[in-house]
């Protein structure tokens, strides 16, 4: 990673909660919804017009599934990027089995146990916690209505900083540098909880010029 990309990284990952809450307090007049979790209000978010805030992203449900598993799933993360990272695990109440793998890893890292034991391994979606706090209840994100995926009642999300307002705009500049980019899809239950996550970021100097890009992906299949 060249020095430029990493003060930019480092910078946005400081700021963004703050200059999302600055900046977009202001834009945003309607207070964010709590997701209730009752079935009927669950009905309510999935009978929701697009473009209506709908369940907040929370990558901290997926964690906690991983460390106290409510039911068995195989869950995968992968980021693509100049710092590359994946994760697959068959996750149950009682045991975790899963690998990890790197650049500095010749092969995946093997690991088995019980979830407090195991669950450390799986924390590589927290990388993606500053992309979704860029965006949080902004314009870039729009609900596209109910799809079942992975075995799971969700919403679908998608997500393109190119539809942002003026104001959003300037905060994207900040962080993501000129012509910079956050694209892609999430899948989320009532609760928020992302069962798929398919999502482009591009990181641009303060010229305009390309410093890099990131893929990531994320999903948890029900069994």
């Amino acid at each position: 990673m060249s020095l430029l990309r990493y003060e930019q990284t480092l910078v946005r990952d400081c700021v963004v909660v703050l200059l999302a809450f600055i900046l977009l307090s202001g834009c945003n007049s309607a207070p964010s919804k709590t997701p209730d979790r009752t079935s009927e209000s669950a009905q309510k978010s999935v009978g929701a017009a697009k473009n209506s805030p709908g369940p907040d992203i929370d990558l901290n449900c997926v964690i906690n599934h991983i460390q106290n598993p409510p039911e068995s799933f195989h869950y995968a993360f992968k980021a693509e990027s100049d710092n590359p990272w994946e994760e697959q695990a068959d996750v149950t109440p009682e045991r975790i089995d899963g690998s990890f793998s790197n650049n500095s890893l010749s092969t995946p890292q093997q690991f088995h146990g019980t979830p407090k034991e195991a669950s450390s391994n799986l924390m590589a979606i927290g990388r993606m916690a500053s992309l979704f706090a860029t965006v949080r209840n902004t314009s870039a994100v729009v609900n596209e209505g109910q799809e079942g995926v992975n075995s799971y009642n969700t919403l679908k999300y998608s997500i393109d900083t190119a539809r942002a307002t003026a104001g959003e705009q300037s905060l994207y500049k900040s962080i993501l540098g000129p012509g910079g980019s956050e694209k892609g899809n999430v899948w989320v239950t009532s609760q928020g909880c992302p069962v798929r996550i398919v999502l482009d970021e591009e990181l641009h100097a303060k010229d305009g010029s390309l410093l890099g890009k990131a893929h990531y992906e994320e999903a948890m299949v029900k069994k």
